[in-house]
């Protein structure tokens, strides 16, 4: 099957087009373990993954598995605020995972600046390498994007 791709303007610098997938919900089974006022950080760490999952270039409506989960691309606009909202409730503790995707054309090598706002630690990758870790909220970062 052909895969087409639609193109969209940035909207006051910002990507408001996404494919997002997931969450992938992992449930917390030993929650005793995690003592502290750093219990969140500690889940994260311990279900942190170094690897993407992502092993095949994401197309809308597609699957793919991650550890035992299968998950699907799903197309998402942002509203004003430039957030992706993966909102999700649980009623027993969860670690959560969800993958953004966005394919930016730029036509010479330029500096840009990353802002990143999460509830959680995230990962960026930029041409299938690992460009960035953060474990807190926000972050702002400037990088050459070749």
């Amino acid at each position: 099957m052909p895969v087409h791709y639609a193109r969209y303007e940035l909207y006051a610098g910002f990507i408001h087009n996404w494919l997002i997938a997931g969450p992938q919900a992992i449930p917390v089974s030993d929650l005793d373990r995690s003592e502290g006022p750093d219990w969140k950080l500690q889940i994260a760490r311990e279900y942190h993954a170094a690897e993407s999952g992502v092993t095949q270039p994401p197309v809308q409506d597609e699957s793919f598995a991650v550890g035992d989960a299968e998950l699907a691309w799903r197309y998402r606009r942002c509203d004003d605020d430039h957030f992706v909202d993966c909102t999700a409730f649980y009623h027993t503790c969860h670690y959560l995972r969800a993958w953004a995707y966005s394919r930016i054309m730029s036509p010479a090598t330029q500096e840009s600046t990353c802002i990143l706002t999460t509830n959680g630690p995230a990962d960026v990758w930029l041409n299938g390498r690992h460009v960035h870790r953060q474990s807190t909220s926000i972050t702002r970062y400037r990088t050459v994007y070749p």
